[in-house]
């Protein structure tokens, strides 16, 4: 599939989209886990990318401290605790991607709708789209509270294209995971892929047992993506 005009919506996910975040989890879980007495692997950290942070701590404790007591190790207690530091940290070294606030305000003044889908939860999302002044741009925040499975069901994107009034068909996503991208494509939303977590080989299949469902349009980054986008918009009007 190309793609020939401007989407009538952009859905968005947050950490790895628009906001250069990683860093920041990574520090989060590592203090959270010190706290723990579980030990910290970045390269295991980032092979959770795209997971929610309870379905992260199940896996670890599984792994690490195996036959873990659920009494003693409240994954849902444990996933805000590591909320909590994240938001610490953001509020002073939280930063977007290049071109993210210029681009959000071009497809605003375009008449394109834009909404952000993400795994997090309602609080620390919106207090970092606050904090990044991306608020006024955006038409709809989908969180993990808004559906009953997080991506990579697609759940989370089909609840987004309804909440803007807009069919599947005629959005674009915007993601930087395999199960961002995934929960996408099978809502049947064109899915648009940026390296900023991942190897371009591991995004063009990204839904497992499915290699001919792909994303149709992979670069470097947020502002790679918004150029791309403004030449469709050039084509539509030539």
């Amino acid at each position: 599939m190309t793609l020939t005009s401007l989407p009538q919506a952009v859905l968005f996910d947050h950490d790895g989209v628009l906001a250069a975040s990683e860093p920041l989890h990574w520090a989060a879980w590592e203090a959270l886990l010190a706290e723990l007495g579980v030990p910290y692997n970045n390269s295991e950290m980032r092979s959770f990318i795209g997971k929610t942070a309870p379905e992260i701590l199940v896996t670890l404790l599984n792994r690490h401290t195996p036959g873990w007591d659920a009494s003693k190790f409240n994954v849902i207690q444990l996933a805000g605790r590591k909320a909590d530091i994240y938001l610490e940290l953001s509020r002073v070294q939280l930063q977007t991607y290049p071109g993210v606030q210029e681009g959000l305000k071009w497809l605003k003044s375009s008449g394109v709708k834009t909404a952000v889908v993400s795994n997090a939860k309602r609080r620390e999302l919106e207090s970092t789209i606050r904090q990044l002044g991306l608020f006024e741009y955006l038409d709809v925040i989908v969180c993990r509270e808004d559906v009953s499975a997080p991506k990579p069901d697609p759940a989370m994107y089909l609840f987004a294209a309804t909440s803007l009034g807009v069919q599947p068909r005629n959005c674009i996503a915007v993601e930087d995971s395999p199960p961002g991208l995934e929960a996408a494509i099978m809502a049947q939303i064109p899915t648009a892929a940026v390296l900023t977590n991942f190897n371009r080989v591991a995004l063009e299949t990204p839904v497992p047992g499915r290699p001919e469902l792909k994303p149709i349009w992979i670069g470097d980054g947020p502002q790679d993506f918004f150029e791309w986008l403004k030449n469709r918009d050039l084509r539509s009007n030539s």
